[in-house]
């Protein structure tokens, strides 16, 4: 029916331009964004399961943080127990010199300076041995890292229970003379093993955070590659709708023009 009251014909085409208007609207968003979710109207389900998916990824991110300051705490305190090792050893060059009879008492002296000399480095390095003002050495040491997303999972315990400053390793106070050069060979080679067996600690610790920052890795890597499926814009997919829409806008607006030329006919014919 031709009427002049109401143009239906041009509401019609009015509506469906707005509509395709909107889903332009959201699909230019999308590919401006690269993400296929911009707010809670476009897919508000998966929006949710993004969102649980964000929080599990920021605790594995942290988790691997903590994985990797654990390491880097028992590598400062690797990298003091090797200097002590190599300073054990000199001063068991010194004692085994001392020990001989082929040295004059003065001679140990001049050995003992340099061997006292090696006993205050060895304190001063494990003074010196901290994490952010933390002694690492000093047999004190002892923290738990997390090192998963999940909170029922079994922390990576970190002790350094064994003091590596001279008294904790027992060391002999001079080899000034054969026989106090003949207890220190003794105790120095105490010492070394203790030392050893330290480092072999922390080596096996090591061992189990590299595992862990591994199996981390592995996790957040899925995780990423779940979250991409929800959040990723398929930008093949959203340039084929933008050219359907721009048909579909430029036949509405087609439309709503030939509705009000019609419109304008009708006028004219009761002029």
């Amino acid at each position: 029916m031709a009427s002049i009251n109401t143009n239906m014909s041009a509401v019609i085409a009015v509506s469906n331009l707005n509509k395709t208007s909107d889903e332009m609207t959201s699909v230019l968003t999308a590919m401006s964004s690269g993400q296929a979710i911009n707010s809670a109207s476009d897919d508000a389900a998966g929006l949710a399961v993004y969102t649980a998916m964000s929080v599990d990824h920021a605790a594995w991110e942290q988790a691997g943080n903590n994985a990797e300051i654990g390491t880097a705490i028992l590598e400062t305190a690797d990298g003091g127990l090797s200097e002590i090792a190599d300073i054990l050893e000199r001063m068991y060059e010194l004692a085994s010199q001392a020990s001989s009879g082929s040295v004059t008492d003065t001679e140990r002296a001049y050995l003992d300076d340099e061997y006292q000399e090696l006993l205050t480095q060895i304190d001063s390095i494990v003074e010196s041995t901290t994490y952010f003002d933390t002694s690492l050495l000093d047999g004190s040491y002892s923290e738990s890292f997390t090192v998963s997303a999940d909170s029922t999972a079994t922390p990576i315990d970190v002790t350094i229970a064994t003091a590596f400053d001279t008294t904790g390793l027992a060391l002999a106070a001079a080899v000034d003379t054969s026989t106090n050069a003949t207890t220190a060979l003794g105790e120095i080679e105490a010492a070394i093993e203790t030392v050893s067996a330290g480092r072999a600690e922390v080596g096996a610790v090591m061992s189990r955070f590299d595992y862990a920052a591994g199996n981390i890795e592995t996790a957040q890597t899925n995780l990423e590659s779940a979250m991409s499926v929800y959040m990723d814009a398929d930008i093949a997919e959203l340039s084929a709708t933008q050219t359907e829409l721009g048909v579909k806008m430029d036949s509405a607006i087609q439309a709503l023009s030939v509705s009000n030329e019609n419109l304008e006919k009708l006028s004219r014919l009761l002029s």
